[in-house]
């Protein structure tokens, strides 16, 4: 089916990555980020110095043991870096030679499914609605979610980014079947099917502005969530890494992602391992100035050292002052002064009430959120949200507004009630 989104908004940005396929390029070092997990307990498996191959156990969930979280490419682990509380904040590897890790996949039923995407780490790439967290074990959702359009800006095109992957895609499809005794939907933008819709797999076409290619835009269309109904989501490039690991035995050695942003010389599309370490990624692609890197889109990216796990795109922005009224998103970095200052003022427009996907009123739940009012937030329907739901609402408000950590704490509180 097509689905014509009319909310949200267009945003426009210089540095597009445009449709050439895909290169190759070789990142020496790469890094598991801790903070990538949220509602994880690490218990690191690995030390400084022992080799990995793809696809290799690094930590595992202390309450959960069979969730492991695995490499993303072979070679040596370099350091493992603890932040507060000893919490773990970062695992990095240096590339090496070593094959990736050879895996036995068995005839498809949901617990040989189960088993190959735990021992492969592929589990983790599943994210449940409500609360955004790796799915439990036991679980069974009502829906999957498998993500192949993106409207952020500067984004890859999706069509392009899985071009050659079509059958591991269709296999991937097949396995998370399944998982579910509900639909799995394709949720794909404009133009021919990516595969052939089959058995309980249904390929919906979403077309319109930001935030048309978001996996809350697709759930509330076609599946709405609630405190008593739950889907998965799942990156289509993660499906297709399913199928490539039910073809070969083996993960692939990459994910296409976008370099794109007014910073980079040459805007486009690399396949390197999730967790390359930005600035070696972004080496000879970045015009002269004074440049911001983001893991992430200009509007929910992130500034920090390596390409976070779900995210698909590299930004390069500029690195300017910091100025009252800018959105902080864009520079990649909020206010220093911001947490001694009041939040600033959110005048009522249109653009706030065009910005989420979801029909949720946007004034009432920014003041619900920011008031930590946690009924209220629920009643308007925030369990149907996450982080990457609300980065265009917070760029309307003119960022800066932490609208993102406030629905965390909802949420979070909202989860310790159930």
């Amino acid at each position: 089916m097509d689905h014509r989104i009319y909310r949200g908004l267009d945003i426009t940005m210089p540095g597009a990555p445009g449709r050439a396929p895909a290169a190759d390029k070789y990142v020496p070092v790469s890094g598991v980020l801790g903070a990538d997990y949220p509602g994880l307990r690490p218990e690191v498996l690995v030390a400084p110095g022992d080799p990995v191959q793809l696809g290799d156990a690094l930590f595992r969930d202390r309450h959960r043991p069979d969730i492991l979280i695995t490499a993303p490419q072979g070679g040596t682990v370099t350091q493992v870096r603890l932040g507060a509380r000893r919490r773990l904040s970062v695992i990095e590897i240096e590339a090496g030679t070593a094959p990736p890790r050879q895996f036995e996949p068995r005839a498809g039923d949901r617990a040989a499914v189960t088993d190959l995407l735990l021992a492969s780490g592929l589990w983790a790439a599943l994210i449940s609605r409500p609360f955004g967290r790796i799915p439990d074990l036991g679980g069974v959702p009502d829906a999957i979610f498998v993500t192949a359009h993106d409207t952020a800006p500067l984004a890859a095109d999706m069509a392009t980014a899985l071009a050659g992957s079509e059958d591991h895609l269709r296999r991937g499809l097949e396995a998370l079947e399944h998982l579910t005794d509900g639909p799995v939907y394709l949720c794909q933008g404009p133009g021919a099917p990516l595969v052939q819709a089959r058995g309980r797999v249904r390929v919906e076409r979403f077309r319109g502005p930001h935030p048309a290619g978001l996996p809350g835009t697709h759930v509330d269309r076609l599946h709405p969530v609630d405190a008593d109904r739950t889907i998965w989501q799942i990156h289509a490039q993660d499906a297709a890494a399913i199928g490539h690991l039910l073809d070969t035995g083996s993960l692939p050695a990459g994910r296409v992602i976008a370099l794109s942003g007014p910073g980079v010389a040459s805007p486009r599309l690399l396949r390197v391992p999730h967790g390359a370490r930005l600035d070696l990624l972004s080496a000879d692609e970045v015009r002269r100035g004074n440049w911001r890197l983001l893991s992430g889109s200009p509007l929910g990216g992130h500034a920090g050292g390596y390409l976070r796990r779900q995210h698909w795109q590299v930004t390069v922005t500029p690195d300017q002052p910091d100025r009252p009224g800018r959105p902080a998103r864009w520079r990649g970095r909020r206010p220093a002064a911001a947490h001694r200052q009041r939040p600033p003022a959110i005048i009522p427009t249109r653009a706030l009430d065009m910005a989420l996907g979801p029909a949720i009123p946007a004034m009432p739940l920014i003041r619900a959120l920011s008031s930590g009012d946690v009924e209220t937030a629920a009643r308007l329907g925030c369990h149907a949200l996450l982080e990457e739901d609300i980065a265009l609402l917070d760029y309307a408000a003119g960022g800066g507004t932490g609208l993102d950590r406030a629905l965390r704490r909802v949420l979070d509180d909202l989860e310790a009630a159930t």
